[in-house]
């Protein structure tokens, strides 16, 4: 038996869950770090911004620790940029009614955009991340 079918048989078997989770908290530790150097920020600044030590920082950005949604938002808020983009598209399946630029609920209407507009009650509309209604 060889090094590398060991190592191989050992890699297939980690579980879906545990690859897209090592993926993930790399990938924002490498965004974090990104956004960092681009704007001249130092851990220790982020640190100081955040209210928190140094190393509490490091041990996040080094994978050691596993941010919440919490400190996710805490590091963006902070950095003053997103680290997560969520794409957000609704679906709504239900009457939706579009009238000034509040957002409310009542009944089986949802109020979301900018002008006064009724739409059937059987068809399908999405808001995009800019919030405008697609059919």
């Amino acid at each position: 038996m060889t090094t590398t079918s060991l190592l191989k048989r050992t890699v297939e078997k980690i579980s879906p869950f545990t690859r897209k989770f090592v993926k993930r908290q790399g990938e924002f530790a490498v965004r974090v770090n990104e956004i960092l150097k681009s704007t001249g920020m130092t851990q220790r600044q982020l640190a100081e911004k955040l209210g928190k030590r140094e190393s509490y920082v490091s041990r996040i950005l080094a994978g050691w620790t596993n941010p919440t949604l919490k400190t996710i938002t805490e590091f963006e808020v902070a950095i003053g940029h997103d680290i997560i983009d969520i794409p957000y598209q609704k679906k709504f399946t239900y009457p939706v009614v579009v009238q000034h630029s509040l957002w409310s609920t009542v009944g089986t209407e949802k109020t979301i955009a900018t002008s006064s507009h009724s739409f059937a009650a059987a068809a399908n509309y999405y808001i995009n991340s800019d919030y405008s209604l697609v059919s």
